[in-house]
């Protein structure tokens, strides 16, 4: 749960003697008002789900589909066309000169435009991406690009159907209402929180004086409570409908919250100035019922304080607990203030418990092995014994089971995306990248470099953990039915990307996506940064040079170096990969991406069917998810038509 969660409904009516006032002065039953207000909201939850069901049902059309991205599970891995398995970190000096492209002496740089796809693909595009930026690379590299053998690729044999967002087909209705208003904040999520605000004062005001009849608010709010709960369960059953994460409707969880909050404390600002008017607090406080009332708006307001975001980032274990102590408490004393509400919070503790029981069905009780990284300040993650059941883009959720962590540190849980295929080849199983950013991941990055003798040859640390998942992604989407991906990532961002990456070679490697160009770009902080993952991206090189989808790697970093010793481990790059200092410009590799993909579907190569699109995805700061947004919306409608659509998908840090 999250925000002012459990703070949704208190005592939601008064005494008895005003409770039958106040119906002898209305014209209608204030619970059947209520209720229709409700039946209202779940219509708008019904109509996202109609524009959703196309894309549900053509994703689910793939057999494949129904098993992954629910349930963890271990399969026997099947070896595939692939050379990941020729280039494993020890291997990277054996790597021959004509296979690397050399940084000159001294890390000078040479100006080369040159586009991503230029010689790579065969063909030169007309749109380049590192146009727009220095790249360190060699006059020698850009040859062999050219004259590099590849073995004949494998062909596309079954590619998914593909589905295009409503944004593809209604561009200009797209573009307005994902115009941003605030960070965080379109113009299509403002009239969705507008509405609902709309119909909760219609609710509240409608034939109504909450100055002089208070019970309305009461009511309002014992009705908004198993929206409230079901939008912070994580098993979201309103996310299943409208095809998205519980990590995406937080924003609707906050905000139902406060408006919940609000209507609580109005039901009982409005009793207690009464009360006090008339001389009688105390007497009416001795009420058991009216007491219950009194507990339930403590518990809410208590909730709502420790949830604010300054709380959440001083202390989240405080902000956690209080939040689910207060919930149960609040959800109780509403009981017990008016049993009229039982329904209200039956309904939400039954998808409480239905999401509870599920997380321990998914959950995975295992042993993790842990490796630092420390030029990226992150701890590494591998669980072998989970090696399938999610898809590219989602996360899971993570209990470290060791004193290392601290007293407490333990029994705490964080989300980290999947950095690793779905039964892919070899034996890494799962795999995770944990940013050192707070007080517990410094404790995993620690306990991650305490390894004895045995276990620093390449073993690391083992240690018991809880994992829960797979949750989000990328919804009803399928990546792999798109013609062209470009994906942004920003610092421990590449998770997200390295995982969306890789399921796609994997799946062109046996033929089974349509998407026949891909760029990655990472933006990280230093040079130095790219060292442990350059046998990876060296690995995803070598499998694009002998499949049908051509993959780009563009790295820039941000900080300043003007020591050598900086570029050392960097010396030499591989074909496809490279190194840039300052910001990239995503406007203009989006370009490229788009002019690429429409290239390679040109002069009789439609093997795969028409053009259908380009999907847009960027993990990393809120700044860097608008930079991408920005740059999707600044493709022109016609060169987005001629691909078939861009698509933003966004993973941004801190819900």
């Amino acid at each position: 749960m999250s925000g002012s969660a459990a703070a949704s409904s208190t005592q939601a009516s008064a005494s008895p003697s005003s409770a039958a006032a106040s119906h002898t002065s209305v014209k209608f039953n204030q619970s059947d008002f209520v209720f229709n207000i409700d039946v209202f909201l779940l219509c708008i939850v019904v109509l996202f789900f109609l524009l959703a069901l196309p894309g549900a049902v053509v994703r689910f059309s793939q057999l494949s589909e129904w098993t992954e991205g629910m349930f963890f599970r271990n399969v026997a891995s099947r070896a595939h066309r692939s050379l990941s398995r020729s280039f494993s970190s020890s291997s990277r000096a054996k790597l021959s000169p004509t296979d690397l492209t050399p940084i000159e002496p001294a890390h000078t740089p040479i100006a080369v435009a040159i586009s991503p796809f230029n010689g790579y693909y065969g063909e030169k595009s007309t749109v380049m991406s590192d146009d727009s930026h220095v790249t360190y690379s060699s006059q020698p590299d850009l040859v062999r690009h050219c004259s590099t053998k590849r073995l004949p690729p494998v062909q596309p044999q079954n590619p998914p159907a593909h589905m295009p967002a409503w944004s593809s087909m209604l561009p200009l209705v797209h573009r307005f209402i994902a115009y941003p208003v605030r960070p965080g904040y379109s113009v299509g999520k403002t009239l969705l929180l507008l509405v609902y605000a709309g119909v909760m004062l219609y609710a509240g005001l409608h034939d109504s004086n909450p100055f002089s009849e208070p019970v309305r608010a009461g009511f309002v709010a014992a009705s908004q409570v198993p929206f409230l709960i079901i939008l912070a369960t994580k098993n979201n059953v309103i996310g299943w409908l409208v095809g998205c994460g519980y990590e995406k409707l937080n924003f609707l969880h906050r905000f139902v919250g406060r408006f919940t909050i609000l209507a609580v404390n109005v039901h009982a600002i409005g009793y207690i100035y009464s009360w006090t008017a008339e001389g009688s607090f105390w007497t009416h406080l001795a009420v058991p019922s009216f007491a219950w009332g009194f507990v339930g708006l403590i518990a809410a307001d208590t909730l709502f304080l420790l949830s604010t975001s300054i709380a959440r980032q001083l202390c989240y274990p405080v902000f956690y607990v209080s939040h689910v102590l207060m919930a149960m408490l609040f959800l109780g004393a509403l009981c017990a203030h008016e049993p009229w509400s039982a329904p209200y919070v039956i309904i939400a503790v039954v998808f409480y418990a239905f999401d509870r029981v599920l997380r321990v069905v998914r959950s995975r009780y295992t042993i993790a092995n842990l490796h630092a990284l420390p030029e990226l300040g992150m701890t590494r993650i591998e669980v072998p014994a989970v090696n399938a059941g999610w898809r590219a883009g989602q996360h899971v959720r993570v209990k470290v089971l060791s004193l290392g962590m601290g007293w407490l540190g333990w029994a705490e849980t964080h989300p980290f995306t999947i950095a690793s295929v779905s039964k892919g080849a070899g034996d890494e199983g799962l795999v995770l990248m944990c940013k050192k950013a707070g007080d517990w991941t410094g404790k995993l990055f620690e306990l991650a470099k305490r390894t004895d003798y045995s276990e620093a040859n390449g073993l690391g640390r083992n240690v018991r953990v809880v994992v829960d998942g797979p949750y989000g992604g990328p919804g009803h989407a399928v990546l792999a039915s798109y013609s062209g991906a470009l994906f942004v990532a920003g610092g421990s961002g590449i998770t997200y990307a390295l995982g969306s990456v890789r399921d796609l070679m994997h799946l062109a490697a046996q033929g089974k996506t349509r998407v026949k160009a891909i760029e990655l770009v990472w933006s990280i902080p230093d040079p130095a940064s790219l060292v442990p993952l350059l046998p990876l991206f060296t690995n995803l090189l070598a499998e694009s040079e002998h499949s049908y989808t051509r993959l780009r790697i563009s790295v820039s970093y941000t900080r300043a170096s003007t020591s050598p010793e900086a570029f050392a481990a960097v010396r030499v790059l591989p074909p496809g990969l490279t190194l840039s200092p300052g910001r990239p410009k995503i406007g203009k590799i989006l370009e490229g991406v788009v002019d690429t993909t429409c290239s390679l579907y040109s002069g009789g190569r439609e093997s795969l069917g028409p053009l259908t699109g380009v999907v847009a995805g960027v993990c990393g700061p809120l700044a860097l998810g608008e930079e991408v947004a920005k740059a999707v919306r600044g493709i022109s409608a016609a060169r987005a038509k001629a691909v078939g659509g861009i698509e933003l998908h966004e993973e941004i840090f801190g819900w």
